[in-house]
């Protein structure tokens, strides 16, 4: 996965985030891990799942099973919103 390039990251001074889509112009929260989520995904070339889940472990305490299903849940809607381009 890969952010669509019309979306801006803004990071809040309370640990909190917003996503613009600059083609709908419509505005996105983001608690702390969600924001935590999305600059991974910032910086990676091409994400795989399985590899902002391992991230979402080692920086935050969080099992394996429930980071996964954080993930998905996220990703999904990302991608439900436009925000992101799912690689295959």
């Amino acid at each position: 996965m890969r952010p669509e390039e019309s979306v801006v990251f803004t990071d809040l001074d309370d640990g909190s985030g917003v996503l613009l889509h600059l083609d709908n112009k419509f505005y996105y929260s983001l608690n702390e891990s969600g924001c935590f989520m999305w600059q991974v995904i910032e910086e990676k070339e091409e994400l795989k799942e399985e590899s902002l889940i391992k991230e979402l472990c080692e920086n935050f305490e969080v099992e394996a099973e429930a980071a996964a299903s954080d993930v998905k849940e996220f990703v999904d809607d990302l991608a439900k919103e436009g925000l992101i381009k799912i690689i295959e």
